[in-house]
């Protein structure tokens, strides 16, 4: 029950994480252009189409401007109007904090291809392992 709560309170947090990197984004002009090249990225229509079908197609799904902040693992934050993250498109194993992030914030992953998709569930196994033996450990 408590390790619930806590996955609860550090996927609340991831959230409110994204959504103060998406409004902060919102406010740089020169991030709308990146997030406009993010949009034309190979696979990105389908990966909207598939996030904005979870919700019955009652919101729109966009490329957040906050793409290249580095806790999505250099994927694209996939939106909706009110920059609320809702997925992350390609996100690439990589050491650092982008994994726990990813992993915390406890939403659709989406990828262009499934070799990239199995690369990254490779490495989320190995992160989630390290990261459970960290949470686990007595300390003296």
């Amino acid at each position: 029950m408590q390790e619930e709560q806590e996955r609860g309170e550090r996927c609340g947090y991831a959230r409110k994480e994204a959504a103060l990197a998406e409004r902060t984004a919102r406010t740089d002009p020169d991030r709308e252009a990146l997030a406009r090249h993010s949009a034309r990225l190979p696979g990105i229509e389908r990966a909207t189409a598939q996030v904005a079908a979870r919700y019955l197609g009652r919101i729109r799904v966009i490329v957040g401007w906050s793409v290249g902040d580095s806790r999505y693992a250099c994927g694209v934050p996939l939106v909706n109007e009110h920059g609320s993250l809702l997925a992350v498109f390609d996100p690439l194993p990589q050491p650092g904090p982008c994994p726990a992030f990813l992993l915390d914030v406890d939403l659709p992953l989406l990828f262009p291809t499934e070799e990239r998709r199995e690369r990254f569930a490779q490495y989320r196994a190995v992160s989630e392992r390290v990261r459970e033996a960290g949470y686990s450990a007595d300390p003296e």
